[in-house]
């Protein structure tokens, strides 16, 4: 059996592709900085601190590409409050005893039990929505040339 593959509208496509000229790639610059402001706001959501939306950036991969993320070194939660956590029992493994704050004094205990996170994954949601920012970034610099 032999298959076949065929292209319809390809022209069409090269056409729309030569009036856009640079524009994908500002595009793209658009794109990378609504996806950044996204995942602020949505990761904004769950800060006490401050650390998970201070954590979340975005830098150049080349001269095109774009890399939203959060940087670990500043909320090594980040993922857990993303994806979610099950229950599960925390213990200490530095010291003898886990220590927290409670009122004007501390509390200890060997451990504690976790009741887990439900999971916000901010970035999956930003990924679905990014084709849908970037088509309108493209449509809105054509409207501006004109083309």
């Amino acid at each position: 059996m032999k298959l076949t593959a065929r292209t319809v509208g390809g022209e069409n496509v090269r056409r729309q592709l030569a009036k856009l000229g640079q524009s994908p790639r500002r595009a793209l610059d658009l794109l990378a900085e609504d996806v950044e402001s996204y995942v602020e706001r949505e990761a904004g959501k769950h800060s006490k601190s401050g650390a998970l939306f201070a954590s979340i950036g975005k830098r150049r991969t080349g001269p095109t590409g774009w890399i939203v993320g959060h940087d670990t070194q500043r909320a090594k939660h980040a993922l857990f409050v993303h994806w979610g956590t099950k229950p599960h029992l925390i213990v200490p493994t530095k010291k003898k005893a886990l220590r927290w704050v409670n009122g004007n004094g501390f509390r200890f205990s060997k451990r504690s039990r976790h009741p887990g996170n439900k999971a916000d994954p901010w970035f999956v949601r930003a990924a679905s929505q990014a084709p849908l920012m970037f088509q309108r970034h493209v449509e809105a610099i054509i409207r501006q040339r004109g083309a």
